[in-house]
């Protein structure tokens, strides 16, 4: 496990508390789990230990970002007393060559599996609820210095429960009224309540030109009330290569990995 000398002296090493943050958003198609995917190779890159966790048990996706590695456990399993959380981890430190850690915890992509999500009590997601929690002290005695959940859209159980479990919620957006309006009520009616530290990127924004980008994101914002950590053109490459190849690592001068940059910075200041 590597050792962030920004983060860590190596006596505190298994003691400081990781950074955790849910990515979130209104629906789906918003780009939540390429950004979550991004942001988390960008940080391992940089020498952290990051843990990035699929809690869209509806519709898993970082599997299939992710290239399918070959996964043990799920987390499906932890969530239902199969399996230890450090037993569902997958680390692709040494296949991507990476300064850091990177390790996943996938959902199960079956079609059965998310079935059987659906059919969860309430009694179960507050069982499930207790283990998010645990995780975090899971990963701070391993030496993890972050922690980011890939959570479902929209305001189901699992949802909500990862956010409780989470110090951040990162919003994704796309400017349109729809987005905005569902970004507004969760804002009011969600994060303020449980009193999570709310920031907001907007992604997809269709343009070409990165100032007009970030005076829309800034309005949105604005609009919103929460503080801006990134604005992020619509760029085909991203779409195109989602499941083949991952920007950051691959295409390091594009402006999109600029833009996940200028988010990585913002989130460790």
């Amino acid at each position: 496990m590597h050792v962030c000398p920004t983060l860590y002296s190596e006596k505190e090493e298994k003691t400081v508390k990781p950074k955790t943050f849910t990515i979130h958003s209104h629906r789906g198609g918003s780009g939540k789990s390429v950004i979550a995917s991004s942001i988390a190779l960008e940080l391992a890159t940089r020498g952290y230990n990051v843990v990035l966790v699929d809690m869209d048990l509806r519709a898993p996706s970082l599997y299939y970002i992710f290239r399918e590695p070959p996964v043990k456990y799920w987390i499906n399993d932890y969530l239902e007393n199969e399996c230890s959380f450090e037993e569902t981890l997958v680390t692709l430190s040494e296949a991507y060559r990476l300064k850091g850690t990177l390790s996943l915890s996938l959902a199960n992509p079956d079609i059965d599996a998310i079935k059987e999500t659906l059919t969860k009590t309430r009694r179960w997601e507050m069982n499930a609820l207790k283990k998010l929690v645990r995780i975090r002290k899971i990963i701070s005695e391993l030496g993890y210095h972050v922690l980011i959940y890939d959570t479902s859209p929209g305001v189901h159980y699992s949802a909500l429960n990862t956010l409780i479990a989470s110090d951040n919620v990162i919003l994704v957006v796309v400017p349109d009224n729809v987005d905005i309006k569902g970004a507004l009520s969760f804002i009011r009616e969600i994060y303020d309540a449980i009193k999570m530290k709310a920031y907001l990127i907007v992604n997809k924004i269709p343009t070409n030109d990165r100032n007009e980008a970030r005076e829309i994101a800034k309005t949105l914002a604005d609009q919103l009330k929460i503080p801006l950590l990134g604005a992020i053109p619509y760029y085909h490459e991203v779409v195109k290569y989602n499941g083949l190849k991952h920007m950051v690592l691959e295409f390091p001068q594009h402006p999109y990995v600029t833009d996940i940059r200028g988010i990585v910075d913002k989130i460790l200041a």
